[in-house]
């Protein structure tokens, strides 16, 4: 084992990059574990504030779901998915939000995100074949966008400011964090996204146990039930549109069998709610470096550390084994983890 020094930041090492038995990266982080009476298991500087990213897009977006929009307009639940994803920007991402706007009488061009390419590499080089120009609506974030605009449009509230801390619509994601994390926040504290939509510092803690009621929402005031079970749903129904092919959400809510809500943040960051009637559990996880692959494999092999899985899973058995290969398809490392048995 790597030996597992905390740095002057409280972080330890929660997994390495192994190449030809050479060390070549270690990925040191944050996490928590939260029970139904608070935390149970925890590792780094949970003091910090940490930028959840797109994990907080379940939450960004709770209020419409409960408001029962998403019904009204005959959303499937593929739909109601995307709302919530970062998607891979593949054809079905893509019709679906545009599907969504259509239902919902609203033009591509009222997205405030910016494009990007695909995600997903074959979908992106289907797009340049095709001749298609990339748009606002291949941003990864762009359900949540038209979320946005379907609830601003709902509280008769501008469409062109509702990335704005001030619209009422962002006001409404602040009054989410004030009942579910007990966070007061103002229009002042917020930090912009990648995709321009404000987002807030918040600890793992806090996520943690959001996600937890989400996942498990009797413990939700009660207006939020219907919106978070809705969600919950909606995402175990079509796992591919929450990120996409080869994902790692993908493969974790598939994994879960209908227990987990799952969700990516940039650099570095995962939350996850598992439902269980006996033992709810929130877990939040935070990679110092930034990168995906420090969470992707500790967190597969922490949940069967935690026996919330059993490490069989094939939803995530590329996670799980950690083997990191080349471009020619050669194996050349592997990524090894505080959560492995040996460890």
């Amino acid at each position: 084992m790597i030996e597992n020094r905390v740095n002057s930041d409280g972080n330890p090492v929660l997994a390495w990059t192994v190449r030809g038995g050479q060390l070549e990266a270690r990925h040191r982080g944050a996490y928590v574990v939260v029970g139904r009476d608070g935390v149970v298991e925890s590792a780094g500087a949970l003091a910090d504030r940490f930028l959840p990213r797109s994990s907080l897009k379940p939450l960004q977006l709770l209020t419409l779901f409960a408001s029962g929009e998403p019904e009204r307009l005959g959303l499937s639940n593929a739909e109601r998915a995307v709302l919530v994803a970062s998607h891979s920007g593949d054809e079905k991402h893509i019709a679906a939000v545009r599907s969504i706007m259509a239902k919902a009488g609203l033009d591509e061009a009222a997205l405030g995100c910016g494009p990007h390419e695909p995600i997903d590499t074959e979908a992106c080089a289907r797009l340049h074949r095709r001749g298609e120009t990339v748009a606002r609506i291949h941003n990864n974030c762009s359900g949540k966008h038209t979320g946005f605009l379907i609830r601003a449009r709902m509280l008769g509230a501008p469409l062109e400011t509702y990335l704005d801390p001030t619209h009422p619509v962002q006001q409404e994601v602040r009054d989410r964090l004030r009942e579910i994390a007990g966070v007061e926040l103002a229009p002042d504290d917020a930090v912009f996204d990648g995709c321009g939509a404000p987002m807030y510092p918040l600890h793992l803690e806090h996520m943690a146990a959001a996600f937890r009621d989400l996942a498990n929402p009797e413990r939700l005031p009660a207006g939020l039930v219907r919106g978070a079970e809705t969600l919950f749903a909606a995402v175990q129904a079509e796992p591919h549109y929450l990120a996409g092919r080869g994902r790692f959400d993908t493969g974790l809510i598939t994994a879960g069998g209908g227990r987990f809500l799952g969700k990516c943040g940039a650099e570095g960051f995962f939350t996850l709610g598992v439902r269980d009637p006996e033992r709810p559990l929130g877990i939040a996880v935070k990679i110092e470096d930034g990168s995906k692959r420090g969470y992707e494999t500790f967190l597969a092999r922490f949940l069967v550390q935690l026996r919330v899985l059993d490490g069989t899973e094939t939803g995530l058995s590329t996670f799980l084994a950690g083997r990191i290969r080349n471009t020619q398809g050669r194996d050349v490392g592997e990524i090894r983890t505080v959560a492995d048995p040996s460890s």
